[in-house]
């Protein structure tokens, strides 16, 4: 058993493993191994010159707290049958995990086939989406004709998409930055299951909002809808609600913050709250590091963190004046320490909860409450969303 990049040879091995794996199929396949595959970003547990399980690290850069981070975004994650159970994913992840700290990564995110598999590993969840599953006449009540709606251009209208995303995730945290060709395979992924898009133009012929969606058997799905004002996301609505001739049903992941509940005709819809993209820390003391230098006047901490795949990340870890330094003399039920796993750090790090929310849920531990209180300065809630899934 060797771990390693996949050679170039292999790439049609590995394209076969994720077919067989997540039963996806051409055109889809084929593209993403032409456009997203590397064999520089691809790890594989080789026998016998074969590779049998293999991951993928998609480079991107996420919106964290208002700066700009370098990540890598783990997919792919696929082991053959014939030699599943004998933990060649673990060691995977773990070869994952030394790659992406020793390219600078401080964050990792993955969307997981189950999420307890990868929490035992030191991934959390991070992110939800509000899952609306409504009728069409629910959206009567707000949906308003505004502006003008026409067919996305992919050849001329990714600068305003582009705009439109930017302005529409100024207030979330954990976004990927999409880039033009981002946006582009976006749009290619979309068409590949029949989807359609859709521009709103202002009152002044400025591009407002966008949606994404499918529609299917009766159902208006949509994939994304991003708006820069009140009145284009009435406008989005109502173009929903104008296809109620063709679809009786809506669905809609939308943002975790999203009020649309609110104002439906019928509240009492399947609206729920579905766990999405999980998260990992990569090097805790680069990661506290980077939330002291952003917190004004942060308070000294010390903190016991657990990881069960990675010693560097496991022990206290004393935030004072500024420096962060790795210790091995503080107990972990000393006074002053703060203890949690790695998965707890992932979720305040994210601002998913805040330290007085993991306190009394039992996954944060100390025993003077003023530690907790100062922990809050550093770890601020936030309103994260993501909706890329590779």
């Amino acid at each position: 058993m060797d771990v390693r990049f996949v050679d170039s040879k292999h790439k049609s091995m590995i394209k076969d493993m994720w077919r067989y794996c997540f039963r996806d199929k051409d055109p889809f396949l084929s593209w993403y191994f032409e456009e997203k595959y590397r064999d520089y970003n691809t790890l594989a547990v080789y026998e016998d010159e074969i590779p049998v399980s293999s991951l993928q690290m998609l480079p991107y850069q996420l919106n964290f707290h208002g700066r700009l981070l370098d990540i890598s975004y783990v997919v792919g994650a696929a082991t053959l049958p014939e030699v599943r159970g004998k933990g060649y994913m673990k060691i995977l992840l773990k070869r994952a995990v030394e790659i992406m700290r020793e390219r600078g990564n401080v964050l990792n995110i993955l969307l997981p086939f189950q999420y307890n598999f990868y929490r035992k590993y030191g991934w959390e969840t991070c992110y939800y989406q509000k899952f609306y599953k409504i009728q069409m006449s629910d959206l009567k009540p707000i949906a308003k004709r505004y502006g003008r709606l026409r067919p996305v251009n992919i050849n001329s209208d990714i600068d305003a998409m582009m705009s439109i995303y930017e302005k529409f995730i100024a207030d979330k945290n954990g976004s990927i930055v999409r880039s033009k060709k981002d946006w582009t395979c976006i749009f290619t992924d979309h068409s590949f299951e029949g989807g359609m898009a859709y521009i709103l133009e202002g009152e002044n012929g400025n591009p407002e909002g966008y949606i994404l969606y499918h529609l299917n058997a009766g159902v208006f799905n949509v994939h994304e809808m991003g708006f820069i004002n009140s009145d284009a996301y009435r406008g989005l609505l109502w173009f929903v609600y104008a296809h109620a001739a063709q679809a009786e049903k809506v669905t809609w992941k939308a943002p975790i913050d999203d009020m649309t509940f609110i104002s439906l005709s019928e509240p009492r819809r399947d609206i729920i709250l579905n766990p999405f993209v999980m998260v990992r820390v990569l090097d805790v003391e680069k990661l506290l590091c980077l939330l002291y230098d952003m917190t004004p006047k942060a308070p000294d901490l010390v903190f016991y963190i657990e990881d069960p795949l990675i010693d560097w990340n496991t022990g206290t870890f004393s935030i004072f004046n500024g420096q962060v330094n790795k210790k091995q003399i503080i107990h972990k039920n000393d006074e002053m320490v703060l203890s949690c796993s790695i998965n707890v750090l992932a979720q305040l790090a994210m601002g998913f909860i805040s330290p007085m929310q993991a306190y009394q849920m039992g996954v944060l531990h100390t025993s003077n409450i003023q530690n907790i209180e100062r922990a809050e300065k550093l770890f601020k809630k936030q309103n994260n969303f993501i909706n890329d899934y590779y």
